[in-house]
C-alpha cells in the first residue's frame, strides 16, 4: 500500500513533588503531586490492520493520534504497628488531558477497532491496604498471615467526538473497584504456601461509535495458589497453580454476550538447588 508518515515533536516539563511527614515512630503521612504522560503505542499509531484472534474484530490505529498529559495527586497515611504489618488508607485523583481510548468504529460491511483522543477524563478514588499476622486470633495462628488491597474508585470522561454513543461513561479500561486479597503460611520448617485472590469490576473494553452501544468486559474472579517445600539440605520442590476457578471471560454490548471464552488452568511443579 501507500506509505504512511506521522512524527512528533512534543516539549514536555514532568514536574513531580512529595512531602512526607512522621506521625509517630510508626505511622506516616505522604502527600505527592506530578504531571506524566502517555505515548501512543505503535499498533495504536501506525496505520496498519492487525486481526485479533479472539473477538475475530480488525484493528487499525491512527496517525493522528496524540500523546495524553496526565496530572497525578495523592494523599496517603500508613501505619505500621509491627514488623511486616501495615494499614494504609490513600486518597488520589488523576487528570486526564487527552486520553486515548479504544473505540469501536463502523467500517464497510465489519466493524473494527480503533484508537482516538478524548477531550479529558477525571479519576478519583480510595484505596485500602492491610497486611496482618492472625496471632491476634490464636497463638497457633502465628504462621499465617493475611494481606488484602482494595481501590474504589469513579473516573467520568468528555469523549470529545460526536461520533461516539456515550456522552456520559466512565473510562475505557476503568473498573469501579479492584479487589486483591491473600493469605501466606511460613513455618518453621521452611514451608512456605500462599494463596491469591483478585477480581477487576466491570469496565468499558471498547467505547461505542453510532448506534453500536459501548461493549463492557465482565468482572471475573481469579485464585492462584503456590507451595515450596524443602526437600533435602538447599533443594526444594514449588507447586504453582493458576487461574483455579478457570472463570471465563465475558465481553457483552447492550446486556448481550458478544463473547465468552477460558483461558485453562495452569500447574507447574519445579525444583530448586543452591550449591
Amino acid at each position: 500500500g501507500a506509505p504512511s508518515a506521522t512524527s512528533r515533536d512534543n516539549t514536555d516539563v514532568l514536574p513531580s513533588i512529595a512531602l512526607n511527614y512522621q506521625l509517630t515512630d510508626n505511622q506516616v503521612l505522604r502527600a505527592s503531586a506530578s504531571q506524566t504522560l502517555s505515548r501512543p503505542e505503535y499498533r495504536e499509531i501506525a496505520s496498519v490492520s492487525s486481526f485479533e484472534p479472539i473477538g475475530g474484530l480488525i484493528t487499525f490505529g491512527n496517525p493522528d493520534l496524540q500523546r495524553a498529559l496526565i496530572q497525578n495527586y495523592d494523599v496517603r497515611w500508613e501505619w505500621y504497628p509491627r514488623s511486616g504489618e501495615v494499614l494504609s488508607v490513600a486518597l488520589f485523583a488523576k487528570q486526564f488531558d487527552g486520553p486515548i481510548e479504544r473505540v469501536l468504529v463502523v467500517q464497510t460491511g465489519a466493524l473494527a477497532n480503533g484508537f482516538v483522543n478524548a477531550e479529558k477524563a477525571d479519576n478519583y478514588g480510595v484505596e485500602l491496604e492491610l497486611r496482618k499476622n492472625l496471632d491476634f486470633l490464636s497463638p497457633g495462628l502465628a504462621p499465617f498471615t493475611f494481606f488484602a488491597n482494595t481501590t474504589l474508585m469513579r473516573s467520568k470522561i468528555t469523549p470529545g467526538s460526536a461520533v461516539l454513543t456515550s456522552a456520559n461513561r466512565p473510562m475505557v479500561g476503568q473498573a469501579e473497584y479492584v479487589v486483591n486479597g491473600g493469605l501466606t503460611f511460613a513455618s518453621s520448617g521452611g514451608i512456605t504456601a500462599t494463596a491469591l485472590y483478585n477480581v477487576v469490576g466491570e469496565r468499558v473494553l471498547e467505547a461505542g461509535a453510532q448506534p453500536f452501544p459501548d461493549t463492557y468486559e465482565e468482572a471475573r474472579h481469579v485464585v492462584d495458589f503456590s507451595l515450596q517445600v524443602p526437600v533435602f539440605g538447599t533443594t526444594s520442590l514449588k507447586l504453582d497453580a493458576k487461574n483455579l476457578l478457570n472463570a471465563p471471560y465475558r465481553v457483552t454490548q447492550a446486556g448481550i454476550l458478544r463473547s465468552r471464552y477460558k483461558a485453562g488452568r495452569v500447574l507447574s511443579l519445579g525444583a530448586s538447588w543452591q550449591p
